[in-house]
């Protein structure tokens, strides 16, 4: 209970504090320009940033705040997984055809040789 008191009381007086401070005009645009000047420090850093993940080349997980590389692998690369699948059914088909020097046996040739 005395810590909900402390933490009103602390409330108040970081209010009345700050009420005083920007109750002066001179005070006011102190702060204005300071608020623009880190505005334009934060855009400034984001850009970078952004410029920085832009020329890097994506290898294994993608970037949290790349939104549109984001919704590109939620939404899955079928293109991908199409290539994939027909690759491992060729390779398969392949498989059964020949092994190296010795042409395999089907299951069936195999029962009827016995």
């Amino acid at each position: 209970m005395a810590r909900k008191r402390n933490n009103g009381i602390l409330l108040a007086t970081i209010a009345a504090g700050t009420y005083a401070y920007f109750s002066k005009k001179e005070n006011r645009d102190k702060a204005q320009v300071i608020f623009q000047n880190a505005k334009t420090k934060l855009d400034s850093f984001l850009q970078s940033q952004k410029y920085n993940r832009d020329s890097e080349t994506k290898v294994g997980h993608s970037d949290p705040y790349d939104l549109q590389d984001n919704k590109m692998v939620s939404e899955g690369s079928q293109t991908s997984v199409h290539y994939y699948n027909q690759q491992v059914e060729d390779d398969e088909a392949k498989s059964h055809e020949t092994d190296g020097l010795y042409t395999k046996k089907e299951q069936g040739e195999i029962g009827q040789a016995q």
